[in-house]
């Protein structure tokens, strides 16, 4: 099964879910992950950093069985001044090519300006009229904008998926991003994600879940 996730920034789709790209890998699904910002210009000076958070990005895929890129490599934290039509038409794109049968995208629930538009722009991309979409989904983003009191409203999960296994291949491959590991008690410390980890499964009943929000599904 082809399956596509979104990130708005290289190191959404580890964050957001990168145990659960792991499970979905041994179970031979084939992944493809597209990265609409640079995710970098807003924070170094620095040019070449794009390029660094890329090869982090490939690197943490490979860890995690993702088998194909695509980085459109519009400006971070920029997209509103970006016109939507343009981010749709690339996404469509990518659809169209890769005809994934499930899409998983970024959050509509966090203040990032980057994460809303991405999840707006997947919504009219992933229409359910000519395309292979049976599922769309969002991942939870345990960033400093979506996590504690700073939310628009707090991320209310519908899908649990148990990844006690394959939890150690996300922390793995959120190492490969060597510039976003912060200490604890911030919520990209390696603490505060295994703790969200148990949290979403206790919630569910498990050692440890990744927590997602269903969109749309059909059943065919």
């Amino acid at each position: 099964m082809n399956i596509l996730i979104i990130g708005a920034h290289p190191d959404d789709e580890v964050l957001g879910m990168g145990a659960t790209i792991k499970k979905l890998h041994k179970n031979n699904h084939k992944i493809h992950l597209c990265v609409v910002s640079e995710g970098t210009s807003a924070q170094y000076d620095d040019k070449k950093m794009i390029k660094i958070r890329r090869d982090w990005c490939i690197k943490a895929g490979k860890i995690l069985g993702i088998s194909e890129f695509n980085f459109l490599d519009f400006p971070d934290a920029k997209l509103d001044s970006i016109p939507q039509l343009e981010i749709n038409i690339e996404l469509e794109k990518i659809i169209s090519k890769f005809k994934p049968k499930i899409v998983y995208t970024t959050p509509d629930n966090d203040v990032s300006k980057d994460h809303s538009i991405v999840f707006d722009s997947t919504l009219v991309a992933c229409r359910p009229h000519n395309n292979s979409i049976s599922q769309l989904l969002s991942y939870e983003s345990p960033s400093g904008y979506t996590t504690g009191a700073i939310t628009k409203f707090p991320f209310q999960p519908n899908v649990f998926e148990d990844v006690t296994n394959e939890f150690r291949y996300k922390i793995k491959a959120f190492k490969a991003y060597k510039s976003e590991v912060r200490k604890f008690p911030h919520p990209r410390s390696l603490i505060a994600i295994e703790s969200l980890a148990i949290r979403r499964g206790v919630e569910a009943g498990l050692k440890k879940a990744e927590a997602f929000k269903l969109i749309y599904g059909i059943n065919q």
